[in-house]
């Protein structure tokens, strides 16, 4: 087989509705369906499908009774025919842009942190700054907001590393809390160097509290709560599989205790703040999202030992910043990104790395 060179799509005479049709059974797998999306005709979408194959002398679907599946080829042209779709539509919006003054859609995905300070303040100098802009933010877990990144459903998120995602060079920018950790011991920060400093150099985990109504009667224990006497309660915490609740569990297995036996499962945040405030229960939440709660008498952090908060204190990895790089980002999306690197509450650190 040939060497296929950068030219090869100039030789190919490759065309904007080869994408479309890349892009179009990447999403639907099957012929049919793509044509009738396309408008086009199902003889047409597989004689331009072929031409693209054979320009490449590789396949990039495999033919089924009921469809179409991507080879590790098509996989690889539907992602980069995608992002070429999707660099024509950012050089439009960026020409109007120019010529209109900004304006345009903005897409974020963040974590549940953020939506506590970060997003809101955002929005206001969004709104102060950009008043033409039009933003919508979707919540999710790391993993769900990267694939929703990789796949153009949103523009920036605002979430934690995520080694499975390395392959897309993401573009990774930590930002994080200026204000103190709960979990001020000499193994998080150096002796004599100031928080604040700290914060600056590199980012830290996010500290993990256990709260509960501020009426519930371990809210009013003068001493710090082993974890045996914590287990003895009824609990509500995230679904199993997520980071929170596997780092839990994790420790007090490694304590060689058996798990609480009342345990509601519950997503989200409405929920649990219901839950709590009608029962004498239990959960965890990151510190930030603790004190939000907190601000209005809704919840009361819960003294806990300080071995079990130190882990508690390492469960939840620092988030930041990702996108697929400047240069690809309309400017709406850039102006927005500057405008979360410039958050009054967090320290940002310019990109260094892809993940």
């Amino acid at each position: 087989m040939r060497t296929i060179n950068s030219n090869w799509f100039i030789r190919a005479r490759l065309k904007h509705r080869h994408l479309l049709v890349l892009v179009a059974l990447g999403e639907t797998s099957n012929l049919n369906h793509a044509a009738r999306g396309l408008g086009i005709s199902q003889p047409a979408i597989s004689k331009l499908l072929k031409e693209v194959e054979d320009s490449l002398e590789v396949p990039l679907f495999e033919r089924h009774p009921r469809g179409v599946i991507p080879t590790m080829y098509g996989d690889t042209m539907i992602r980069y025919a995608r992002h070429a779709l999707k660099t024509l539509d950012n050089a439009f919006e960026e020409i109007s842009a120019i010529r209109q003054g900004l304006s345009g859609h903005v897409r974020i995905g963040t974590i549940l942190t953020p939506c506590t300070d970060l997003i809101p303040e955002a929005m206001h100098r969004i709104r102060k700054e950009h008043p033409a802009l039009e933003i919508s933010v979707r919540t999710g877990s790391s993993e769900e907001l990267l694939i929703m990144l990789k796949n153009d459903e949103i523009d920036i998120a605002i979430a934690r590393l995520q080694s499975t995602f390395l392959k897309f060079n993401f573009q990774y920018e930590p930002i994080y809390h200026k204000t103190t950790y709960s979990d001020q011991s000499e193994d998080m920060f150096e002796q004599g160097t100031s928080l604040y400093t700290a914060h600056n150099t590199m980012p830290r985990p996010e500290p993990v509290m256990v709260c509960a109504k501020s009426s519930h009667e371990i809210c009013n224990k003068s001493t710090p709560q082993p974890i045996e006497s914590l287990l003895e309660k009824e609990w509500v915490l995230p679904p199993k599989g997520s980071i929170m609740r596997a780092e839990f569990e994790a420790i007090i297995k490694r304590k060689g205790l058996p798990l609480p036996n009342h345990i509601v499962t519950a997503e989200n945040l409405l929920m649990v703040t219901n839950l709590l405030e009608k029962n004498d229960m239990l959960t965890l939440l990151p510190e930030a999202v603790m004190y939000h709660y907190m601000k209005y008498g809704m919840i009361e952090q819960v003294m806990v030992d300080s071995d079990l908060q130190q882990k508690l204190g390492k469960i939840l990895e620092p988030y930041g910043l990702i996108h697929k790089g400047e240069g690809i980002l309309a400017p709406a999306s850039r102006a927005v990104l500057e405008l979360l690197r410039q958050a009054r509450n967090y320290t940002h650190q310019p990109a260094t790395s892809a993940i």
